[in-house]
């Protein structure tokens, strides 16, 4: 869930700045890069650190 937002944020500020036709040859490279294992392991080590940080931080804050 976090990657797709991660991912969907970075895309949302790329099109912007790219136009309709920016947009879709930077929809077409993403995709070809999330198609990439080395990608998807960066990915998911990288939401799997977040959430980690996230999870700790959240359960700090219900024992105060």
């Amino acid at each position: 869930m976090l990657e797709r937002l991660l991912i969907f944020g970075i895309g949302y500020v790329l099109g912007a700045q790219a136009g309709k036709k920016g947009l879709e040859e930077l929809s077409n490279t993403v995709r070809g890069l999330l198609d990439r294992d080395e990608v998807k392991m960066v990915v998911g080590l990288a939401s799997g650190m977040v959430e980690d940080r996230f999870n700790s931080r959240s359960e700090g804050l219900r024992v105060a």
